[in-house]
């Protein structure tokens, strides 16, 4: 398997403050980034996406995970990813 050093935007203090901004998660989710990120993950991995989306929803995230983390270590993957982690609320302003 291959690991990055880089650190999972995911997993960030941003990314859960956004979970729990059900607006600003939608604004997010809805914005070119995303759905550019969505058109590489069906095309890297078309056959198990739904299948691994249907686990994330019943609590099991590792497929999901690997998936994103799969695009994550491409050039244009990693790309979108760094422009949707600038989109995340900054929990700094919030202090």
């Amino acid at each position: 398997m291959n690991r990055s050093s880089t650190p999972n935007p995911l997993q960030s203090p941003e990314a859960a403050a956004l979970l729990k901004n059900p607006s600003a998660l939608k604004t997010l989710l809805g914005s070119p980034e995303a759905k550019q990120l969505l058109t590489l993950l069906n095309a890297q991995h078309n056959t198990g996406l739904k299948a691994a989306a249907q686990q994330a929803k019943a609590g099991d995230t590792a497929a999901l995970m690997a998936m994103v983390n799969d695009v994550m270590n491409r050039p244009e993957g990693a790309k979108l990813m760094a422009q949707l982690q600038a989109k995340l609320p900054d929990q700094d302003k919030k202090r």
